[in-house]
């Protein structure tokens, strides 16, 4: 029988207990996460963001079917994940889905580290297929499968910073790194329209301060991750929100906010059209965005390709619209930017070649391309065989000259980006191009170029809105195909 001085006791054991446990259990290492009120089913996701630096480090966004962690529950997530380690040069795109759970990662290397300056990330989920994009460059797709027709249920949207134990993806953990931060300046969604294929812009969140009624602060974590997401962790400064990663006694940020010198003030546009070309699961860095507003403003009554302009996009050459007055269109069977959308874009991007008054310097800064202006996305050495040739030399003939660049070898099949770079003083008005290849290349794929040929040979030719490349200007094209286990970039051959 109990006296009310062991009730003492007891409860004194008890307690003592349950917060000694909760001491136990509780990391030494506090990071951040944010969480939407919000679930949404397709829709186009953008964000801009500098992310954090340091091997064991994941800076992320991605969608998650609220309780996919639930035991007997059927996971649904698709993920933007960049790596810290290696001076956070790549970033990992990931669907995950079912129960048992399956993955589909894909690894993309970047020309510079992504934690050296903002870069503004797209996700794009629609029935038909999930796209991820880096400053425009679509550097994946998966068209149909289980993994995009697994996704059924509307998800949350989630931003977070954690430190995992997996050394042998993320590298260790180096805890004398911290603090260290994401940073993100802005995020808008866009919901997607099953019968007009098209995007809307939905909202666009600024971060001038931290919207609760949009989003929660986490306080929880998981097996494999270093940190707890501690809700001291978030912070919103600058009209930028900060995602912490620190020890316990050093949470927060009181730093100064790096400016994001590029960042646009406005939405790219209000609806945008998904209409793409097919490119199976194979990565692409040489098809940017597709994009096509349906605005019903018009341009003015000339026709701006009758002069010779193009949109110099983020250094890859696009047809200018004719009857899109904004925004991104598709007209003629394929993809074109408005001039209005085009002259927009910083310089020394715009609107280049022909009499345009109002065309943008045509050269490329060295910190999107290379001086061949190729593109910026660059395929990761781990995804290659160690025998296989990345790059396939490149023959000019005359002001031409072109360059393969494997983009992802995932095994049993490839990708490539061919760059068909004017390095003479005139316009060039049509191009065609010989590849090479060391065996048959199983072509299974191919865009922005007619494309043909037969055994160990592949001719490509322009089409009819990407023919023109003017003095400094380069034009690309994409091929993707099987092979049985080894592959070597093809050479390439201006005809």
């Amino acid at each position: 029988m109990f006296n009310k001085r062991s009730i003492y006791f007891l409860i004194a054991t008890l307690c003592i207990a349950i917060f000694g446990t909760a001491h136990a259990s509780a990391k030494p290492y506090k990071g951040a996460e944010i969480y939407s009120a919000e679930s949404t089913k397709y829709g186009r996701y953008v964000m801009r963001m500098r992310v954090a630096e340091g091997s064991g480090l994941l800076s992320t966004f991605f969608t998650y079917k609220n309780g996919s962690e639930l035991s007997g529950a059927v996971w649904e997530e698709i993920d933007i994940e960049v790596l810290g380690k290696n001076d956070a040069y790549q970033m990992q795109s990931n669907i995950i889905v079912g129960s048992p759970r399956q993955t589909t990662e894909g690894l993309h290397t970047a020309a510079q580290s992504l934690a050296d300056d903002y870069h503004t990330y797209v996700l794009e989920w629609t029935p038909d297929y999930v796209a991820w994009f880096i400053d425009g460059q679509q550097v994946r797709r998966i068209n149909g499968s289980n993994f995009v027709t697994g996704l059924v249920n509307p998800q949350s949207m989630r931003f977070n910073i954690w430190a995992s134990t997996s050394e042998s993806w993320v590298g260790a953990f180096n805890p004398s790194i911290l603090p260290v931060y994401q940073f993100v300046n802005y995020m808008e969604y866009y919901t997607y329209n099953t019968n007009t294929k098209s995007f809307t812009l939905s909202w666009r969140d600024d971060f001038n301060n931290f919207d609760s009624s949009r989003w929660s602060k986490a306080d929880w974590t998981f097996d494999g991750n270093y940190v707890d997401f501690d809700p001291a962790n978030v912070v919103v400064q600058n009209g930028t929100l900060i995602l912490a990663l620190t020890t316990e006694n050093a949470k927060g940020f009181s730093g100064t906010v790096p400016v994001d010198a590029n960042a646009s003030s406005r939405s790219s546009s209000s609806v945008i059209s998904s209409s793409r070309s097919s490119s199976s699961t194979a990565i692409s860095s040489s098809t940017v965005s597709s994009r096509s507003s349906v605005a019903s403003s018009s341009l003015a009554s000339s026709n701006p390709n009758t002069n010779g302009s193009q949109c110099n996009w983020y250094g890859t050459l696009y047809p200018l619209c004719v009857n899109t007055g904004n925004g991104w269109g598709y007209e003629n069977n394929r993809s074109c930017i408005s001039r209005t959308t085009c002259a927009a874009q910083p310089a020394p991007f715009g609107i280049t070649g022909g009499s345009s008054s109002v065309a943008l310097s045509s050269v490329i800064s060295s910190s999107r391309a290379s001086s061949s202006n190729q593109s910026s996305i660059l395929p990761p050495s781990s995804s290659r065989s160690s025998s296989s040739s990345s790059i396939a030399s490149s023959i000019s003939t005359g002001g031409l000259n072109c360059t393969a660049r494997v983009v992802n070898n995932w095994g049993s099949g490839y990708q490539l980006d061919v760059v068909i770079n004017n390095g003479g003083v005139v316009a060039v008005n049509g191009w065609s191009v010989t590849l090479g290849f060391s065996e048959n290349p199983q072509r299974t794929g191919g865009w922005n170029a007619t494309i043909g040929g037969s055994g160990n040979i592949v001719t490509a030719s322009n089409v009819n809105w990407n023919g023109t490349i003017a003095p400094g200007q380069s034009v690309s094209f994409g091929l993707q195909g099987n092979h049985d286990g080894s592959f070597v970039a093809p050479t390439c051959r201006v005809n």
